[in-house]
């Protein structure tokens, strides 16, 4: 079934008003703000804590965040309770009768529409990089009749309730692991359980950062040697679907960054205050000596003989170590782990006995994981199925 198409234009607010809460110290404001949308609820602040004028909005109101790197993050404005409702600027605010609140946030965060939205952005770099609202203007989407559009929103909100809990379950079971790690061992920064603290760089036999071979993406081949790229390490985790191959020649070339069955890899470029940020990202590769390689985006560590790789791993991956690495790297914009940062990490090292049985309960939490992130897969394929058949109008 095919459905009129309109330019989403028509249902921008174009004059919402506006307020500068600073001139209400005392009013108790409602934001909705980026970081607000990041947590799940609005923020409850008073104006005297609001630096800058922000927009009015009510409820059903449906927002689009235009700033990259926060795209695809849509919302719906929820009933008003006791304050102002106001939201910040980098939303693109959308109200109109003719169009049901969540079908048109379905839209917003679809694939064929992302793509579209995409195509309009602008921009230097960084927080400068924005789409256009006059150009996101001109996207034509489908309007199907109002009951039709709750029909689907209400199937796509099933899907996507589905798709959560699954994430869910497997963010509880990461909370498991580092509420483990905290019960034996304590916070491995401040160290509270006063283990004794080595450096990194005196517990590895070598920490290399990997090389990008001139020429770049034309040295990849259909089959060779496993290329490693920071996309390719996940937080405890390799992620091989997204891998690259170079030949045996340039391999053979390149045989400081070789990498042998056990050692550690961290990525060491990226944002910093992004949800998915590819920086300082840490994993165990376990594949067979000398048949993969590193690019320049990521570092291996070599530990030394009898030390307990699972518990380090733990440590640099844990919270703490997450806002630790983001103090000490360098740059703007896009930051930077120096191999002098690796060399220097602290890390304390309670008796090996202790690490080992920790090591042992890790792996029967991770071995739990395989399916929850099969099921996760389902879930998403099923949602992303139900999205095209929504908007293609054969669902």
């Amino acid at each position: 079934m095919s459905y009129p198409m309109i330019e989403i234009g028509d249902l921008m607010l174009k004059r919402n008003g506006s307020v500068d809460p600073s001139k209400f110290p005392d009013e108790t404001f409602e934001l909705h703000s980026i970081p607000a949308f990041d947590k799940g609820t609005p923020d409850i602040v008073k104006g005297s804590e609001i630096g800058s004028s922000k927009q009015l909005v009510q409820e059903n109101d449906v927002m689009i965040s235009k700033i990259v790197p926060h795209i695809r993050r849509a919302s719906v404005v929820c009933p008003k309770g006791d304050y102002r409702q106001i939201a910040s600027g980098e939303w693109i605010v959308f109200r109109s009768d003719i169009i049901y609140p969540d079908y048109l946030k379905h839209v917003l965060i679809s694939d064929t529409f992302n793509k579209q939205f995409m195509a309009t952005v602008s921009g230097v770099g960084g927080s400068l990089v924005r789409a256009r609202p006059a150009f996101v203007a001109k996207i034509k989407i489908a309007l199907p009749p109002l009951a039709e559009q709750r029909r689907i929103a209400s199937i796509l909100d099933q899907a996507d309730t589905l798709r959560q809990k699954r994430q869910q379950a497997i963010e509880k079971l990461d909370q498991l692991l580092q509420a483990t790690f905290i019960d034996m061992f304590g916070d491995p920064l401040t160290n509270p359980k006063k283990w004794e603290v080595f450096k990194l760089g005196d517990l590895t036999n070598k920490i290399q950062s990997g090389n990008t071979p001139k020429g770049g993406a034309d040295n990849y081949i259909e089959k060779g040697i496993t290329f490693i790229r920071s996309q390719n390490v996940l937080k405890n985790q390799m992620s091989l679907e997204d891998v690259v191959y170079i030949s045996e020649k340039i391999h053979s070339q390149m045989k400081n960054s070789s990498l042998k069955h056990g050692d550690l890899l961290i990525t060491k470029t990226g944002r910093i205050n992004t949800e998915n940020s590819s920086l300082g990202r840490a994993a165990i590769y376990l594949g067979k000596d000398d048949s993969a390689n590193l690019n320049g985006h990521v570092y291996l560590m070599r530990l030394k003989e009898n030390l307990n790789r699972i518990f380090i791993l733990s440590i640099i991956t844990s919270d703490s170590y997450y806002k630790y690495i983001r103090s000490v790297c360098v740059g703007v914009d896009k930051y930077q782990l120096n191999k002098e940062h690796l060399e220097n990490f602290p890390i304390v090292q309670p008796p090996i006995e202790l690490q080992n049985k920790y090591s042992d309960i890790i792996q029967v939490i991770e071995s739990q994981k395989p399916l929850l992130l099969e099921q996760l897969k389902l879930a998403e394929d099923l949602f992303k199925t139900l999205q095209q058949k929504a908007f293609n109008g054969t669902l």
